[in-house]
């Protein structure tokens, strides 16, 4: 799938967008404006996630006070449909944009589909070495096991398309990740979903992926991982956007502070995989 054309900054640079440090710090002056005490409608309002955030989300429908209704598209897919909005109005698709890439709400941002002061951090995701091999990565390091040839074909994802692909390739670049032990059964893919199905059905011994797309409330992970030591790679985040025509929606404004403030909603979002934004 071709990268957004908008986007423009690869993710080696993904640190200097100008844009991000300025719209953190609006972020929560601007959403700790007083709400009207009557919401202006009782109907659900629309969040629109990537797929990672699907268990999650669909687990704080039914937890959240704020009545919301998800649906799920790849970035890509997310910025193609906003902007092709029939009548040019966002309201039909999305009240709220959740998305593990910076670069869609940067671009909505732009092009004024979103609410700049409304962007923010509201989760990160750790990285992990998955297989469907319930005993490989169990308590092992993964270096030691491709030294010693336990592990034998990889698959990552592409470095330029996602954070998780650039995370992903700055680990096995590590001089102590000798990934070119397999070179010949490395595999690479536009994107993690890719990865995490090559692993699934056998057709690789293990890949990097984010840790959402494996965990679950219960605790019962599929396979075996190794979590990446966060020091390893730049960090996964999550972010909040608000839509521009959604800018008066009060339930929107108040979904956004829930994910972004609630201990609650931080807990519940770390039984899926994810954890809170916090220095290292």
């Amino acid at each position: 799938m071709a990268m957004i054309k908008l986007l423009g900054t690869p993710l080696a640079l993904k640190g200097k967008f100008y844009l991000k440090c300025a719209l953190c710090c609006l972020a929560l002056s601007a959403l700790s404006l007083p709400l009207n005490a009557q919401a202006q409608n009782n109907n659900p309002i629309k969040v629109c996630a990537v797929p990672q955030l699907y268990q999650a989300l669909n687990f704080l429908q039914d937890h959240s006070k704020v009545k919301f209704e998800p649906h799920f598209a790849t970035a890509n897919e997310l910025y193609a449909q906003i902007s092709n909005a029939p009548n040019n109005d966002t309201t039909l698709l999305c009240d709220v944009i959740l998305s593990s890439d910076e670069r869609l709400p940067i671009s909505l941002i732009r092009s004024q589909k979103a609410v700049g002061s409304s962007m923010y951090p509201f989760a990160r995701s750790p990285l992990v070495l998955w297989s469907a091999d319930p005993k490989l990565l169990n308590g092992h390091d993964p270096r030691l096991l491709i030294e010693r040839k336990k592990i034998t074909s990889f698959a990552i994802a592409s470095a330029n398309l996602t954070p998780v692909g650039f995370a992903s390739n700055q680990v096995v670049k590590r001089n102590d990740f000798k990934i070119s032990l397999i070179k010949d059964r490395v595999y690479k893919s536009d994107h993690e979903y890719q990865v995490y199905s090559m692993v699934a059905n056998g057709n690789v011994q293990c890949g990097l992926i984010s840790k959402p797309l494996i965990a679950s409330i219960n605790n019962k992970t599929p396979g075996s991982y190794y979590q990446v030591p966060r020091s390893w790679h730049s960090d996964i985040q999550y972010y909040v956007v608000l839509l521009e025509q959604s800018k008066n929606n009060a339930l929107a404004q108040q979904f956004i502070r829930y994910l972004i403030s609630n201990q609650q909603a931080h807990d519940y979002l770390k039984g899926f995989g994810f954890e809170n934004i916090t220095p290292e």
